[in-house]
């Protein structure tokens, strides 16, 4: 499968690395307005053709599929105009902010018979295998309260000469902690539960205490499942780095807090360091995963729902989280989960 990389910053650049380790895909093309990028490119990668936008390309040359690594502002106009083209697309988080936009894109790779596919890597990650894994074997038993807490003294920080700090500009990033860590939170506990949670309460921190400015750099959500709770401790303002990730269940606990996973249960405890090789914040050391599952599913044509359907819930529930706390904390249904079949 050939494949085309859209924006070439820091998750750009890791996922140039990344296709080197997978043999189903191959990165034949970058794609970003800036030339300092596009040089970077050709640099670390001689064999790749780079071009400034999508319509180049495609007068150029023939792909399958395009991975988009741009900032948020330009992720739905891009899958739109993917997938109006015949490319499959796989999409950063978030593919979309609001729900309506979710499931619009759902229907339009529908419609072109292509898959629209999230780029969710933490649920190929060693931790998340740890939590399932748990459930799925019976030790822990079924999920009945999960807790997350993500602690960073800063946000990510993108490449030297293209905002580095476009994370903290609402209009590029389209919102803060709740859409950028908050994403992620929001499939891995989906995935955990099997169901999409019925209310979602959100209270935030938000830059110059203005929610109207849209940006939140702190929030503690809380995820009203029909069979248990999961409470969300986000923070972009710790002046410390950990993560947690704690999973109860009637038989015993699963809890991987910063690299180190523990299970508890009536068979006794089993600790396994999960600290990875890098500390690269592209987690490519995930990758070989997430790409082996988009490109299983292309190759079989069908299987899509699975990944579509997880586009517009997790939308849904972020955008729920961002009503909640605008209304002070007030819980709220996330809406628009009942679409249309997908393949």
């Amino acid at each position: 499968m050939r494949i085309a990389i859209i924006g070439f910053g820091t998750a750009g650049q890791g996922r140039l690395h990344a296709y080197r380790t997978v043999t189903a895909g191959r990165a034949v093309a970058v794609l970003d307005p800036s030339p300092e990028r596009r040089a970077r490119a050709r640099e670390l990668d001689p064999g790749v053709e780079t071009f400034a936008g999508l319509s180049e390309l495609l007068a150029a040359r023939t792909v399958d599929a395009v991975d988009i690594c741009t900032p948020p502002v330009h992720h739905v106009a891009l899958e739109r105009e993917a997938l109006v083209a015949g490319l499959h697309v796989i999409c950063e988080k978030p593919v979309a902010v609001h729900t309506g936009e979710a499931i619009e894109l759902v229907a339009l790779a529908r419609e072109r018979g292509r898959l629209l596919y999230p780029a969710h890597n933490y649920g190929f990650s060693p931790m998340m295998r740890v939590l399932t894994g748990a459930v799925a074997d019976g030790r822990i038993g079924g999920p009945m309260r999960a807790s997350f807490r993500i602690a960073r003294d800063s946000h990510a920080r993108g490449v030297p000469g293209w905002q580095p700090d476009w994370r903290r500009d609402v209009t590029v990033a389209r919102g803060g902690i709740m859409l950028d860590h908050g994403t992620h939170c929001a499939y891995m506990a989906t995935r955990l539960f099997g169901e999409a949670p019925r209310t979602v309460s959100c209270v935030a921190q938000w830059a110059d205490g203005d929610a109207a400015g849209g940006m939140d750099l702190a929030a503690r959500l809380h995820l009203e499942f029909g069979g248990g709770t999961c409470e969300i401790d986000l923070s972009w303002i710790s002046g410390t780095r950990s993560n947690r990730y704690l999973l109860t269940g009637p038989e015993g606990t699963a809890d991987v807090h910063d690299g180190v996973a523990e299970v508890r249960s009536a068979h006794g405890v089993e600790r396994t360091d999960l600290t990875p090789p890098t500390r690269d914040q592209t987690h490519q050391e995930w990758f070989a995963g997430m790409f082996g599952d988009f490109a299983a599913l292309v190759a079989a044509g069908t299987g899509w729902d699975r990944p579509m359907r997880e586009v517009v819930t997790t939308t849904a529930l972020v955008e729920a989280a961002y009503r909640s706390a605008a209304l002070g904390g007030e819980p709220v249904a996330p809406a628009g989960l009942v679409t249309a079949e997908v393949r």
